[in-house]
């Protein structure tokens, strides 16, 4: 029984903004993810407009990007829409904005060209940023954990 709450507190956990998603953080190396979620459904190369080739993997609904296509390159975005991925306030795919500036600190809520979002983090180069995506309806769409590269 104390195994099963264990699991269950840690699948809770499972976001922590500004560290880690899903276990996978900025910085890591593919190698490094794979020992954290395995091997991916996905693996390819993809130009970004910033960065020319990078290693795009995806795990079920977590999108990780490497900054690059060697085996050292790092993560520099992971990104998820999965209802599974929440912080230990509850916080995740699916919940309202309200809930979100209630159980997180530090956060800003702004609409941007159209795309409103809530953030925590310096949005400046070198700087990781949680943003978590927020639909019409006014609730979490996408959660992305970023190094802001521009």
């Amino acid at each position: 029984m104390a195994l099963a709450a264990s699991a269950a507190s840690a699948r809770v956990q499972s976001l922590i903004p500004q560290k880690s998603l899903g276990g996978l953080k900025i910085g890591m190396v593919a190698s490094q993810v794979r020992g954290v979620v395995g091997k991916p459904d996905s693996n390819k190369i993809v130009n970004h407009p910033l960065m020319g080739k990078t290693r795009q993997m995806k795990f079920g609904l977590v999108e990780v990007t490497f900054r690059g296509t060697a085996s050292s390159a790092t993560v520099v975005n992971l990104s998820t829409t999965s209802r599974k991925e929440r912080t230990s306030g509850g916080i995740g795919v699916g919940s309202s904005e309200k809930a979100l500036k209630s159980k997180l600190t530090g956060e800003r809520c702004v609409t941007e060209l159209g795309y409103r979002h809530c953030y925590i983090g310096k949005r400046s180069a070198g700087f990781v940023v949680t943003d978590f995506s927020i639909s019409k309806s006014g609730r979490v769409t996408r959660i992305t954990l970023g190094l802001v590269i521009d």
